[in-house]
């Protein structure tokens, strides 16, 4: 009887070591497993801006292509470079929207936004070239050389996709070590 009493003992001490062993694993692979999920998912939302930038800016591009959507009452009052839609860049609202010069009632050249996209809040969006807008000219070309946005997360800024803009109007995203 007393055999048994001791065995029993004994098993519980081992099946209690056995939690722990099994604790003590799903912890560490926890704290394995959890930075990384992180990671991907900031990796994942800097493609998905980077991807709804890219396809902002083609559709800029078909929008400066179509001449019914700028139309111009005076050329002398309204250039064609001023009357086209562009991307234009807000950071203190962590935004940008589309949007082209019209006429104010006074006569004044207002800006009018018509497509407004806000991004993440812990997303970064910023050109190189510290520009605060991007336009096609009516042919898809753009004004400049070339036109480089950032696009990265704020805590992991080496992480960054570069959206190029060449002066023949190509769009493409690449990540910031080239690929």
């Amino acid at each position: 009887m007393r055999r048994a009493a001791q065995r029993g003992d004994g098993s519980r001490g081992f099946a209690m070591m056995y939690v722990l062993l099994f604790v003590l694993a799903a912890g560490l692979a926890a704290s394995v497993l959890v930075p990384r999920c992180a990671s991907w998912y900031h990796a994942a939302l800097v493609r998905y801006e980077a991807d709804c930038l890219v396809s902002e800016l083609r559709m800029l591009q078909q929008l400066s292509r179509t001449a019914a959507v700028y139309p111009i009452e005076a050329p002398s009052d309204l250039s064609l470079a001023r009357a086209a839609p562009r991307l234009v860049f807000e950071n203190d609202k962590n935004a940008y929207c589309i949007a082209r010069l019209g006429k104010s009632a006074g006569g004044a050249p207002q800006r009018q936004k018509f497509l407004y996209h806000r991004h993440s809040p812990a997303i970064i969006i910023t050109t190189k070239e510290r520009r605060e807008e991007i336009f096609f000219e009516r042919n898809g070309e753009t004004s400049s050389d070339y036109t480089t946005i950032e696009v990265y997360h704020e805590k992991e800024p080496e992480k960054q996709k570069l959206v190029i803009i060449d002066s023949v109007g190509r769009i493409r995203v690449v990540d910031a070590n080239g690929r």
